[in-house]
């Protein structure tokens, strides 16, 4: 189950939509599981991996996978490459990531872009690496092709996952 935790106002019928997609993507139940707070004190752009550790109140299963959304920039982050802009981070193969909405000022604005973003993230919860095919939702996110593709995997990518989902599952 991939369960959808808001840390702002979002609109219902967005989320819905959001979710549907998900479940497209991965064949998985998802769904909006509720809001929590964004940690007193943590300075904006919020930090996204002191977020993911720090927030609280995120109820969830031990199989399923949580998703942390927010409006709110995200802080670049330091890569042996450089500083990179952020717009989601994932604790690969573990259960949490966090996802930025913004520039867009709503999830209808930017839903390709944002939806391919959260596919990115929620992919590397199960393992998948970044992916050759631009077409792929696993094609490396700082590529200025990356936001004007759909949300979808590729094949091969679309195979991994299902398999690393069964395997969760039994």
């Amino acid at each position: 189950m991939i369960r959808v935790w808001t840390l702002d106002s979002f609109d219902d019928k967005q989320l819905a939509k959001f979710n549907r997609t998900l479940y497209t993507a991965f064949g998985v139940g998802s769904e909006h599981s509720g809001s929590a707070e964004v940690p007193a004190g943590m300075p904006e752009p919020l930090d996204a991996e002191k977020l993911l550790q720090e927030v609280k109140g995120i109820r969830s299963y031990k199989d399923d996978k949580v998703l942390l959304l927010t409006t709110r920039k995200l802080k670049e982050r330091e890569l042996p490459s450089g500083v990179a802009p952020t717009s989601g981070f994932a604790w690969h193969g573990k259960d949490r990531a966090v996802l930025s909405i913004a520039p867009y000022k709503d999830l209808e604005t930017g839903f390709k872009p944002v939806a391919r973003h959260a596919l990115h993230q929620l992919g590397h919860l199960w393992e998948l690496h970044h992916c050759l095919d631009p077409r792929c939702s696993m094609y490396p996110p700082w590529t200025p092709s990356f936001t004007q593709g759909e949300p979808i995997f590729c094949t091969f990518c679309r195979e991994k996952s299902e398999q690393k989902i069964r395997l969760a599952k039994s």
